[in-house]
C-alpha cells in the first residue's frame, strides 16, 4: 500500500515547477490586491486535481497489467487511490493555510473565518467530486472518462440554473425551501461530515466491485 502511495508521489514530482509557479503569481497578486482572502480555496483545489495525473501516468505505462503480476490485491490499489486523494486535498488545505496565514503577517491583517471555511468548503467539494469520479476512470480509464467527467463539471451549474428559473419571477422563495436551506445552514457541520463519510464509503464500495471483475 505504501509503496504504490510513493509510487504516486514520485510520479508528480514533475508539477513541482508548475506549482512554484502557481506559488509566485497568486502571492504577488494577493499582495497587491492586499487582499489574502484571494487564496480561498485554490491550492486545496489544485492538489486535487493531481489525482487525476496519478491515473492518466498509470494508464500510460499500464500499470494495472504489471501491479496485477504481484503480490497486490485489487483492493489495495483501489484503497491506494482513494487514500492518495485524502492526503493530496488535505495537504492542499495546509499549504492553503500556511500560506494564506504568511500573507496575512505580510499585509498585517488577520486570518478571519472566512478564510478558514473557504479552505474547508474547498475539501468538501473536491472529495465529493472524486467520490463521483473516481468509480467512473475505474470503470472506463481516464482518457475514455473525460467526456463523462465533462458532464460531471456542468451538473452543478446546470442545477443552479434550473433551481433561478423555478424561483424567478417570485418577490420570495417558497417557504419550504427557505425552511429546508436554514435547517441545513444550523447543522451544516454534522451535515457535511457525515455526507462525506457515506459517499467515500459507497464511492469505494462501487469502485472496490468494477476493478474487482475488470479485465485488463
Amino acid at each position: 500500500m505504501l509503496g504504490l502511495i510513493l509510487k504516486d508521489i514520485i510520479n508528480l514530482k514533475k508539477n513541482v515547477r508548475l506549482f512554484a509557479l502557481f506559488f509566485v503569481i497568486y502571492g504577488v497578486v494577493s499582495v497587491y490586491q492586499r487582499d489574502a482572502s484571494f487564496f480561498g480555496s485554490i491550492f486545496t483545489m489544485l492538489f486535487a486535481i493531481l489525482v487525476l495525473s496519478t491515473f492518466s501516468y498509470d494508464e500510460m505505462a499500464k500499470f494495472d497489467c504489471y501491479a496485477l503480476t504481484m503480490p497486490l490485491s485489487r483492493k489495495s490499489i483501489i484503497q491506494s487511490k482513494y487514500l492518495i486523494m485524502l492526503l493530496l486535498t488535505l495537504f492542499g488545505l495546509v499549504v492553503n493555510t500556511i500560506f494564506t496565514l504568511i500573507l496575512n503577517t505580510i499585509l498585517k491583517t488577520e486570518l478571519t473565518m472566512a478564510n478558514i471555511q473557504s479552505g474547508l468548503i474547498g475539501v468538501a467539494i473536491v472529495i465529493f467530486f472524486y467520490c463521483i469520479v473516481i468509480p467512473i476512470i475505474t470503470k472506463f480509464g481516464i482518457e475514455r472518462a473525460r467526456i463523462i467527467l465533462m458532464f460531471v463539471y456542468f451538473i452543478p451549474f446546470l442545477v443552479g440554473i434550473l433551481i433561478n428559473q423555478l424561483v424567478k419571477g417570485k418577490s420570495q422563495p417558497p417557504e419550504g425551501l427557505i425552511e429546508v436551506l436554514n435547517t441545513l445552514v444550523k447543522n451544516i457541520y454534522v451535515i457535511v461530515p457525515v455526507v462525506l463519510i457515506l459517499s467515500l464509503g459507497l464511492s469505494y464500495y462501487i469502485s472496490n466491485r468494477i476493478y474487482e471483475k475488470k479485465e485488463f
